[in-house]
């Protein structure tokens, strides 16, 4: 479900900070339906070649996932052209391999001047960030320095972060509850994702929301009347410049 920001050109300066508004107002038009997060990835990286960043998921996850066919990391590396997986914790890495009986996992910090050489050796299509950003403390300099590491070698980056406006949020203000991976720092709006990109040197092209698991007949419907309420939000940009100019509709 793309999620299309109307007159983007005209937003542009504030993604950029070259203008402020302490009340900004960000409309969004629906475009075509919500779907699955893991759906939406593969169509994204089929038949393309993909730096998978933080592949390997939560240690205790691994096998539960592999074995209900759920494991992002495993259904990429079917339908791409190559991925190479790179995940900084070394633990994740050895069970992930493990497990999984695949080569395409490395252990590395893709922030480090120490570059990955199984990454380095390739060229890639995606960078794939799957639900790593909100778990990093500051991550524009997360960001900025894999664009200064990598970025001559990688095309665009797809990046997927909780929706601050998931529904969930919305019924649980209502009884002054959070429900909360302990280890994330943030949720995101559409808006809020597209700044921190840009504030990286990585420019919006095109923003899907989705959601984070299957979701039955009712939640569809509500979810395409109202898509802002999906758990999670999926950007895709470039680190090139001027692709986010010069378009009085543009998607987001």
């Amino acid at each position: 479900m793309a999620v299309i920001l109307n007159e983007f050109s005209n937003t542009v300066p504030y993604l950029i900070g070259s203008r402020f508004d302490e009340n900004l107002t960000v409309r969004y038009l629906k475009n075509g339906p919500v779907r699955h997060r893991t759906d939406e990835l593969l169509d994204i990286c089929r038949n393309k070649r993909v730096l998978h960043v933080g592949c390997c998921d939560h240690t205790r996850l691994i096998k539960q996932k592999i074995d209900n066919r759920d494991w992002l990391h495993g259904l990429i590396t079917e339908c791409s052209e190559y991925t190479v997986g790179v995940d900084i914790d070394v633990n994740a890495v050895s069970e992930a391999q493990r497990i999984s009986g695949l080569h395409n996992i490395f252990a590395g910090d893709i922030t480090s001047t120490d570059a990955v050489e199984a990454i380095r050796i390739r060229r890639f299509d995606i960078a794939l960030f799957g639900e790593v950003v909100e778990h990093i403390s500051n991550p524009v300099a997360f960001l900025q320095r894999f664009r200064e590491n990598y970025g001559d070698i990688v095309e665009h980056i797809v990046i997927t972060v909780p929706n601050a406006f998931r529904a969930g949020n919305v019924k649980g203000a209502f009884w002054n509850t959070e429900t909360i991976n302990s280890d994330h720092r943030f949720f995101f709006t559409p808006y809020t994702i597209a700044k921190v990109a840009c504030d990286a040197g990585f420019f919006p092209e095109e923003i899907l929301m989705a959601t984070f698991a299957k979701a039955g007949w009712l939640k569809t419907t509500l979810l395409n009347r109202a898509p802002l309420l999906a758990e999670d939000i999926i950007l895709v940009g470039s680190h090139k410049p001027g692709r986010i100019s010069g378009s009085t509709e543009y998607i987001l």
